[in-house]
């Protein structure tokens, strides 16, 4: 999978799991709906300012938002889905939630 399809995946999952429209998301970039599909159907990459607007309107740390542009990461596309997920919701939980479900995550065999 290419660097645009599974960032626009990524990008595609955080948008849902906070519930907004692409024009909604368009809007807390500063950019249009044009340019959120593009970027979601991986017709192109956003710029480092929109890469710092997604940081700080949706507090997500750019090194989370520079992972998905590594290919080695996002080799699979329902991984990155999932993953994406995970971390949408990881962020909506108390610290004491976070260490219940970081236990339980460990609790599973690692994979190859």
């Amino acid at each position: 999978m290419d660097r645009k399809h599974a960032f626009g995946l990524r990008l595609r999952a955080i948008r849902k799991a906070r519930g907004l429209t692409q024009e909604q998301f368009a809007e807390l970039l500063d950019r249009t709906t044009e340019a959120v599909s593009n970027m979601e159907r991986g017709v192109s990459l956003p710029s480092v300012e929109t890469l710092i607007r997604l940081s700080e309107n949706l507090g997500i740390p750019l090194r989370e938002l520079a992972d998905a542009l590594d290919p080695a990461v996002n080799a699979n596309s329902k991984r990155v889905a999932l993953e994406s997920a995970l971390s949408e919701r990881a962020r909506q939980l108390t610290v004491r939630d976070l260490e219940i479900a970081l236990k339980q995550i460990e609790a599973f065999p690692k994979g190859d």
